[in-house]
């Protein structure tokens, strides 16, 4: 069993608005031209967007204008958690999970990701674990860091 990706974060904001940017905004700070279903195409996505429930998901519209289901959100507590059942650009048979807790820290949130469940992968589970590992970087440690900035 494979250890999951934690990547923890503290950004300038309260834990109402970080999770507000991290859901209701995903569209304004995701890389869509690096992380989509389009990327793998080498072109960028039109739009990312999350409906914000409970049995919701996240939706790519690709560069195409087609829709494209990324993950269903598994458990939405705003503003301390939200859960994802993860499978961009995969059958939802392979879905891995990714939780992100939101917790005050002073004046601004400390911001945990949370990625497991690689078993879903079979034998490329380490090669999809290391890949992940990378791409939160670019997607949670600096895309979503800096939209909390601003």
């Amino acid at each position: 069993m494979l250890p999951p990706v934690i990547k923890t974060i503290t950004v300038p904001c309260p834990p109402e608005r970080a999770f507000e940017i991290f859901t209701r905004d995903i569209d304004l700070w995701w890389p869509k031209d690096k992380n989509s279903v389009s990327a793998m195409d080498g072109k960028a996505a039109q739009k990312v967007s999350l409906i914000a429930e409970k049995g919701g998901w996240v939706e790519e519209i690709d560069h195409a204008g087609n829709s494209q289901h990324w993950g269903s959100v598994t458990e939405f507590t705003p503003p301390n958690k939200l859960g994802l059942a993860w499978h961009i650009g995969r059958p939802e048979s392979e879905a891995t999970f990714v939780d992100v807790i939101f917790e005050a820290a002073g004046a601004g949130t400390k911001v945990t990701l949370k990625h497991y469940g690689w078993e879903a992968f079979g034998e490329d589970a380490e090669k999809m674990r290391a890949g992940y590992n990378a791409g939160w970087v670019g997607v949670f440690e600096t895309a979503f860091a800096t939209a909390c900035e601003a």
